[in-house]
């Protein structure tokens, strides 16, 4: 492979470890793949970026790009897999609907995938369809059910994992508790056609078992189900708050932050207890300080190096950047690695317009030297770290929010 992945982001998104340069191709995307899903947890635009630079990094090299996006379809797309990030799996589809590495027909396939993606978003108003239960005959809409939160289970009952995972949700003391009082209705939906098969199926009673008489969800599309059994979490208002879920631990989980107590505004102090008089209580621990940053002096001699280092970026000289890597930087890279690298941001972000001035701050532990650089869409963090020696040990172009002060 011409363009190795982990060396590609040393160049455009490099804040990763590199230890699955040293693996087996599909290992190695399987961790890098691992690694994006972990930072999408934390950041989901972050992750966004990240799929997207590498896609980008990677399009030079058609047969390392159709690797990464049949993996990443495979892993992000599947409610099964540990992986399946609905985001992450977006940003990978918009990108190989929008460039010129595959063939027309591949990427008419990767267009139908991106329109299924769409439907009922995260945070978008989910569809609404009709549905009978075997005991009223009566015509039901989603939107008739009023709760705080709205649990729509998509299942078959001829698939075995649906019947395990059924059982698991009629033994699951969070969800029978929610249901009790009245702050959950979880709607057991059979989507496809054969009715005498939904008809000799038994649910729970905690459960509304529902078939889509009409057959609208299957025939017009409404919702994307790639696999069964999988959840839809709606709030009050019908919102989709969980999307293509397989794994009911993951839902338990989100309804624990869900209703977990948030932290409240300290109260203001009453005229007692500014005498003196206070009640007895917990002392308040202090809040944590926020990561220093400080102006880089003009003429601090890393501030000058980190300005060559952008420079030489901004000139593509990529043997000159190779050059000023750490031995440990220069083991994961190739000067190749950095060619064009900033054309390739330019493609997505706009034209680049400069930079602000550099900053010094503190970065998963290290001192490093920072700057936002501005393109015509978006801005852009550029980190750089020094070993003792003035060598690079860190060269990352990071989502400005990476490096910017928290309000």
């Amino acid at each position: 492979m011409k363009k190795l992945i982990l060396a590609a982001i040393v160049a455009v998104a490099g804040w990763f470890t590199a230890q699955a340069q040293s693996m087996p191709v599909p290992e190695k995307y399987n961790e890098f793949l691992e690694q994006a899903a972990q930072l999408a947890q934390m950041d989901q635009a972050k992750g966004d970026f990240l799929m997207n630079a590498t896609m980008e990094a990677l399009s030079p090299d058609p047969v390392a790009y159709r690797k990464m996006m049949e993996l990443a379809e495979k892993r992000f797309s599947d409610p099964a897999d540990p992986l399946h990030n609905e985001g992450l799996y977006m940003a990978v589809l918009q990108h190989t609907t929008e460039q010129f590495v595959l063939s027309n027909a591949e990427k008419e396939k990767q267009r139908l995938l991106l329109e299924g993606a769409k439907k009922n978003m995260i945070g978008t108003v989910a569809a609404d369809f009709d549905y009978i239960t075997p005991k009223d005959k009566t015509v039901h809409h989603l939107k008739d059910l009023k709760a705080d939160y709205i649990l729509v289970y998509f299942n078959n009952p001829d698939c075995q994992s649906c019947e395990t995972v059924k059982e698991r949700l009629a033994n699951s003391e969070l969800i029978n508790k929610l249901v009790n009082e009245k702050k959950l209705i979880v709607l057991a939906l059979y989507p496809y056609e054969d009715q005498k098969l939904w008809k000799k199926a038994k649910y729970p009673s905690m459960m509304i078992n529902g078939w889509n008489q009409s057959q609208q969800i299957e025939n017009y599309e409404l919702y994307d189900l790639p696999t069964l059994p999988c959840f839809y979490l709606l709030d009050k208002d019908y919102k989709v708050l969980i999307k293509n879920e397989g794994s009911l631990n993951k839902v338990e989980a989100k309804f624990n932050d869900l209703l977990s107590p948030k932290a409240e505004a300290p109260k203001l102090e009453t005229a007692a207890q500014k005498q003196g008089v206070h009640p007895k209580q917990p002392a308040i621990q202090p809040a944590k300080p926020r990561p220093t940053i400080i102006p880089a002096p003009e003429d601090d001699p890393y501030t000058v190096r980190s300005e060559q280092t952008l420079n030489l970026l901004l000139e593509n000289k990529s043997q000159e950047i190779y050059d000023n890597l750490s031995d440990k930087l220069k083991a994961q890279a190739k000067p190749e690695s950095f060619a064009g690298a900033l054309s390739q941001i330019e493609a997505q972000m706009g034209k680049y317009l400069g930079h602000e001035a550099w900053n010094i701050q503190q970065v998963q532990g290290l001192k490093a030297y920072t700057s936002i650089m501005n393109f015509e869409k978006a801005q852009l963090g550029m980190i750089v770290t020094y070993n003792e020696e003035g060598k690079i040990t860190g060269f990352n172009i990071v989502p400005a929010q990476a490096i910017k002060p928290q309000d």
